[in-house]
């Protein structure tokens, strides 16, 4: 009772200001750097067994953008919820045979990924600045497009 009474003295200036400053709140501005921002499609890579696009639907995704937010995520205007943007590491070759039953062979990845979870998909890491995604039974090459400068 006594902290109450305490907060109920403090203004609600210094409160908030308190609950900025704790770590749990703040940013990491470094974390998800790599996922963060928007994402221009570049290429259709292949497909998965199953896929819910044509291939000339894919092929018309061809330069739409996906914004990844920490607190949304957009393809081509489509929103998803809020990502997770967990990370897990993968044999590349067991991951999409058994969860996409895709071959690797064709997406340029690396033996072992990175796969980020986006909520409504999953991007692996490729290179700085170069994700697949996949969308729909597609996978795509995805290029990170500069910040704007302040």
């Amino acid at each position: 009772m006594s902290s109450l009474r305490t907060f109920k003295c403090l203004p609600p200036v210094a409160i908030m200001l308190a609950l900025i400053a704790h770590p749990a709140q703040a940013t990491q501005p470094g974390k998800d750097a790599d996922i963060l921002g928007t994402w221009t499609l570049t290429k259709v890579l292949d497909s998965a067994d199953v896929a819910s696009l044509t291939d000339a639907q894919a092929k018309a995704l061809i330069g739409k953008t996906m914004v990844v937010r920490r607190d949304a995520v957009m393809f081509n205007a489509e929103p998803c919820r809020a990502p997770e943007l967990t990370r897990h590491r993968e044999d590349a070759a067991k991951y999409m045979r058994e969860g996409y039953h895709a071959r690797v062979g064709y997406l340029g990845l690396p033996d072992t990924i990175t796969v980020i979870d986006l909520d409504c998909t999953e991007a692996f890491l490729k290179s700085k600045g170069k994700i697949v995604v996949f969308w729909e039974g597609y996978f795509f090459d995805a290029i990170k497009q500069p910040t704007a400068k302040r």
